[in-house]
Parts: C-alpha cells; structure tokens; sequence
C-alpha cells in the first residue's frame, strides 16, 4: 500500500511542475514577464529493522523507505528579457534590476517590470492597466517632445524654445530578495516580509532607463518544452508504479481466496 500513497505524491509534485510550465509558456508574449521554476524537496522516511545488526562501520543497519516528494516554492528567475524597440516614447525598459512603482486609487504601491505607459485625459503618466506611476508625472499637451534619461528625469522641450523643463524623475526601486515578491497578476508585485521592504535605486546603483523600449519576457520555449517533456515522463512512469502496485495487490487478495 506504501506505494500507491508514495507514487500518488509523485504525480502530484509533476502535476504543478506541468501547471507551472503551462503558465510560463501561456505568458511568453507577456511584457516583463518573468519564469517560474518549482522546488521540490522528498518527504518523510520510515525506518524499517532489517534484522541485521550494525555493520562493520557501525552504520544502523535500519532501512529507510521514503513517503514520496512534493513542490515546496516556485522561484522566479528575475533575469532580463530581450529589449525591443518600439519608439514609443512612453516606452520604457529597466536594465539588470529594478521595478517601476505604480500606485492604484487607494494610493497603495505595486511594483512592476512593465514599462508600457501612456498618457491618461488628466495628462498623467500610467500603465496599461490605469494605475498612476508614483509620484504622478503630467505631460504638458503643448510639449512638442519628451526625453527621459536613463536615471528616470523626464525633460520636456517645446517647440520653437531650446529651453528643457524638467517634469519630474521616475522612480525605481529593488529589493533584497525579489523572489518573495507576491505577484497579483496584472504584472505586479506587492512585497512581503520574504521580499524585504523596497530600497529607492539611484545612477550609483546601476540604474538604468532605456526610452522607447519594452522588455520581454524571459521565458525559453525550447528550454520549457524540454522540462515539459521530462515531467511528462516522469508523470507515465509514476502512475505505471500505481498501475503496478494495483496488480500486486490483486495477486495478494487473490492468494487469500
């Protein structure tokens, strides 16, 4: 029986490492998006006597069987996506790290890898889903083009002046262990104690800012298609251990008949 409840685990654990790849492939077209790779760690053993004794290298001669495995986290890989160029100006891509800061109507922060921003009817900058960058930015109508640096100032120049307003500065934060960010859907984030609280990111930290680009998402398909494939595998050959348990079974009722 211990193998039917070992092998039921198995195919568990294989079952929401498929669910985790399906997701990664459905979002490989999604805007800064980022994998997922789950973590799995082996149950609990049961010693069993062998009768033995202790060998010669005073080992217990106990024979541990274990209970199966199961999927204990999903890391996230936060690496870089490919950038692509859009000339949008509104467009914007974080290099090695970072998370643009959002707020929605309550005034709470997200944060987000997305940079695809436009400008609402007030004249403020937001993201695709409405939500207001923090702090707000406002584009003047009459401004005949927008610059951002790559540390996030945005500069406005009109047209027939040579002269440049500055409307405001982006801002970036990053935090200690990004994987223990809570993603919500919609592209962001919310932190959590795993994740630490967020540390502002300045151009001595590397910032960087890259107008008129998006960042992709960082999903491998070959890479993907090949751990589907070894889950699926591994899944057959799980679920033959039930098949074969089953039969034992049948054997050991039929002997008693």
């Amino acid at each position: 029986m211990r193998a039917l409840y070992t092998a039921a685990t198995g195919m568990t654990a294989q079952q929401l490492r498929i669910d985790n790849i399906a997701n990664n492939l459905a979002n490989v077209s999604t805007t800064g998006f980022k994998k997922g790779r789950g973590s799995f760690e082996d149950l609990l053993y049961e010693n069993l006597p062998s009768g033995a004794g202790r060998g010669a290298e005073g080992r217990p001669s106990e024979l541990q069987i274990g209970s199966g495995s199961r999927m204990v986290g999903l890391n996230r890989d936060f690496s870089t996506g490919n950038l692509s160029q859009t000339g949008n100006p509104f467009d914007l891509a974080l290099g090695d790290g970072g998370f643009f800061i959002v707020e929605d109507i309550d005034g709470v922060e997200h944060y987000t890898r997305d940079g695809r921003f436009t400008v609402n009817v007030e004249g403020d900058l937001v993201n695709s889903s409405g939500m207001l960058l923090s702090p707000g930015i406002s584009i003047p109508e009459e401004a005949a083009a927008i610059s951002i640096t790559q540390d996030g100032t945005v500069i406005a120049t009109y047209e027939g002046s040579t002269d440049e307003t500055i409307l405001g500065t982006i801002r970036v934060a990053d935090f200690t262990n990004p994987n223990g960010l809570e993603a919500i859907g919609g592209n962001l984030y919310l932190p959590t104690p795993a994740s630490g609280d967020p540390r502002e990111m300045y151009p001595e930290d590397n910032l960087q800012i890259h107008q008129g680009f998006i960042e992709g998402s960082n999903v491998d398909v070959a890479e993907e298609l090949v751990d589907m494939i070894v889950a699926q595998r591994a899944y057959e050959l799980t679920s033959k251990v039930v098949q074969t348990a089953d039969e034992t079974l049948q054997v050991v009722t039929n002997l008693k008949r």
